[in-house]
């Protein structure tokens, strides 16, 4: 059943704006063929450049013997990198599945994704070891202690490793060196990553405020109460942040000015409020996210009004992505999916089996879906 608000939807519109949206993010992004973050970008927007097919069909698996795959897949230069929840880490190739290496830590694990800039792998592991790793064959670099479980994966600006922790540090790592640039410390974890916006770094943390710090420096400029706690990363357009709480509120938070942040508006599901977990997809006009609800919701990305609501048979804590004018969205009963973005209306699904915890990528037509079975699946077309 779909719950809809969008009769009044103009589809030309709606095509010009996914253009400019795409256009602004090809300016923040690397490459279009790479995933080099858990959402993508420094901005956290979860919206690929690639296409995709109509109805994808599965071109191989990939295996982690005995264990489960938590963490979302990074791509770069063709090659998947993605930890499982025992301690190894994986490189496969995009193409085929193949695997290039695979490195075991002892008593680690591997909950959140890595991170990856110029043939460099940034991993941080459930022990709070962050590690830097030549990404051609693994051989480590350095290696940090943060002292606390990573949850959150990290993101790499202007040379600094920046990572967070349930202890709910913020830690800026020099990337050449594995030296501490400085810290941040709230009271309460931080589970998210954070999100790069005019040279401050956004964290919404379990203390209940969205905080704003200035990464020259490492001193917070300002922060903004939010209700309730959050471990959800927040997605940004221009100086505007989008983020879900565990109290089910949704936020849209301007930042322009770092030193007084102030909600523009808030969204809760008026028959159904339930804890969020995903982080959002945001495209020029739209936002996407789930819930524990067992619902996907679209909204109007300006006013926070309703588009759409897609009640599923689970929860949701695979946060979702844009992929042109679909939905890539994932449940913990292991159910995958392809949205209408304009209605909200499933298109194709595929049955994996496990949960899905780590969020969907799609790089090169082809759409990456790892679940806690230990099966990293890909799906495109095949030739």
């Amino acid at each position: 059943m779909i719950i809809s608000n969008s009769t009044n939807w103009r589809s030309k519109s709606f095509t010009q704006s996914l253009c400019v949206s795409l256009l602004l993010l090809s300016a923040v992004s690397a490459c279009a063929a790479d995933w080099p973050f858990a959402r993508r970008n420094a901005a956290s927007t979860g919206v690929a450049e690639s296409k995709l097919a109509d109805e994808p069909e599965l071109l191989w698996k990939y295996e982690a013997t005995e264990s489960a795959f938590e963490a979302t897949p990074i791509v770069s230069n063709g090659i998947v990198y993605l930890g499982d929840a025992d301690g190894t880490l994986h490189a496969v190739r995009l193409n085929d599945g193949e695997p290039i290496w695979a490195k075991s830590y002892e008593q680690s694990g591997f909950l959140a994704p890595g991170a990856i800039v110029e043939g460099r792998l940034l991993v941080g592991d459930f022990n709070g070891v962050v590690r830097l790793l030549n990404a051609e064959d693994g051989e480590e670099l350095w290696s940090f202690e943060t002292e606390s479980e990573i949850f959150a994966g990290p993101i790499i600006h202007n040379e600094l490793a920046l990572v967070t922790t349930e202890m709910g540090r913020l830690h800026a790592i020099e990337l050449d060196s594995g030296e501490e640039r400085w810290r941040f410390e709230i009271k309460d974890p931080l589970r998210c990553s954070p999100t790069v916006v005019e040279g401050h770094a956004l964290l919404a943390g379990c203390d209940g405020r969205l905080h704003a710090i200035n990464l020259a420096s490492g001193v917070e400029s300002g922060s903004v109460e939010i209700g309730g706690p959050t471990g959800s990363s927040a997605a940004a357009i221009g100086s505007n942040a989008y983020f879900g709480t565990e109290n089910g509120d949704f936020y849209a938070v301007d930042v322009s000015d770092p030193t007084a942040p102030k909600v523009l508006w808030t969204y809760r599901d008026p028959r159904r409020a339930q804890g969020i977990r995903t982080a959002a997809a945001v495209s020029d006009e739209l936002l996407v996210y789930g819930s524990q609800g067992k619902s996907l919701y679209c909204l109007d990305r300006e006013k926070g009004e309703p588009i759409w609501q897609a009640p599923q048979r689970s929860r949701i804590e695979s946060s979702p992505v844009i992929v042109g004018k679909r939905v890539v969205a994932a449940t913990t009963r292991g159910r995958l999916l392809l949205l209408s973005l304009e209605e909200g209306e499933a298109v194709w699904e595929y049955d994996a089996g496990g949960a899905f915890i780590a969020s969907p990528v799609v790089v090169e037509r082809k759409l990456l879906a790892a679940n806690t079975d230990g099966v990293l699946h890909c799906f495109g077309k095949k030739d």
